[in-house]
């Protein structure tokens, strides 16, 4: 993950980010992607905790599954969530299509009419492609006092929501939760994919205890992510990024959208954390261990890096956003003359030179990210 400079870790490992125990939301002001957003003065940071005593059939989660062209993909991820152990009475699987043009909405139509099928749920069709619409568009379906967002690879374990909701019922000062995400190769993975698993694929595993977790600019993957939806509402029309953070938009790998909802939550008050009981598989293709698919992530990263920088980086607001470019501008020559570092312990020559190729891609992707301000 990036560092607050923008370099990046030499691991390649996700960070996870914390809010600071004693913070409240005080009257006034937090910061927006394009400048300062009105707080309701007095405003209460504290919103609807999953498990504390509620009306009768309250719904304590709605499980949001956003998607693009995931016909051959949604089949697995339904039948996971059919298999969930946390009462299906408690809670609703809401659907969105993200615009797709296959059979997506078929798909699902046709599981939830099943008759053995006994799940409350729905699909909804979002027209404006990005998975941070996709998302705002959940947590605006919602009836759930939490969102816990799944991918339409993302298959949790059948106890993953259960544990969700106990985590939340644990800890009233967590905004946002995530879990362990290990995974599933469809094939031998390459020894490229396996080395940037855990920065670009979205597999996580912070250990096994709980923790809290912490890092500006990082924060919660979106695989698995558990927000409370008052606050999820609030970090949506509070910092309206969806336009400059779109994360996933068709087949654009720009990302960041995930992160964004982590910082923002902090920035309220919130704090994250890592909850390894909430398990999952990411179902990983071959398609995505290729390298040309990875130079296009990792490109997709760096230019959501920059975005991203925006909401916590008073500087990327402002025309020091081109220094910011031109700072990380001047690092993509230098690397380009310099070359690939020497193989370490494990590394072949080969695969040095490509992971030195998928940092140079991240490296030129924030920089011209950066150097687009003010329309980034």
């Amino acid at each position: 993950m990036a560092r607050p400079d923008g370099e990046v870790a030499p691991q390649l490992k996700h960070v996870a980010m914390k809010a600071s125990s004693d913070r409240t939301l005080e009257a006034g002001s937090v910061a927006d992607a394009a400048g300062e957003v009105p707080v309701r003065a007095g405003g209460e940071r504290r919103v609807a905790i999953a498990g504390e005593p509620g009306e009768p059939g309250e719904l304590r989660a709605t499980v949001a599954v956003c998607t693009y062209n995931g016909a051959d993909r949604l089949p697995r991820v339904l039948a996971a969530l059919e298999r969930q152990t946390f009462p299906m009475e408690s809670w609703e699987v809401v659907v969105v299509d993200n615009a797709s043009t296959d059979e997506t909405v078929r798909v699902v139509e046709g599981w939830l009419g099943r008759s053995a099928c006994r799940m409350s749920g729905r699909v909804v069709t979002e027209v404006n492609q990005g998975l941070s619409f996709a998302r705002e568009r959940a947590a605006r379906e919602a009836r759930g006092e939490l969102v816990c967002f799944l991918d339409d690879d993302n298959i949790p374990s059948p106890d993953w929501l259960e544990v969700a909701v106990g985590a939340f019922a644990r800890r009233s000062e967590a905004g946002v939760i995530g879990g362990k995400v290990e995974a599933c190769w469809e094939a031998e993975p390459t020894p490229l994919a396996e080395a940037v698993a855990e920065f670009a694929l979205a597999i996580v595993d912070l250990g096994p205890e709980p923790r809290l977790v912490e890092g500006p600019g990082s924060g919660i993957v979106g695989a698995g992510m558990c927000v409370r939806r008052e606050l999820l509402l609030r970090i949506f029309d509070a910092f309206r990024f969806r336009e400059r953070i779109s994360d996933r938009r068709g087949d654009d790998l720009i990302s960041g959208g995930d992160l964004a909802v982590s910082v923002a939550a902090r920035m309220l008050g919130m704090e994250c954390w890592y909850e390894p009981g909430m398990r999952m598989e990411h179902v990983l293709p071959p398609s995505r261990m290729a390298k040309p698919y990875l130079l296009r992530l990792f490109s997709g990263i760096g230019r959501g890096q920059a975005a991203l920088r925006r909401l916590h980086d008073w500087r990327a607001r402002s025309p020091l956003a081109w220094l910011i470019g031109l700072k990380d501008l001047m690092r993509w020559l230098a690397g380009d003359l310099r070359g690939p570092d020497e193989a370490k312990g494990g590394e072949t020559a080969d695969l040095a030179r490509d992971l030195h190729e998928l940092r140079q891609a991240q490296t030129l992707g924030r920089a011209t990210q950066a150097l687009r301000w003010p329309l980034n």
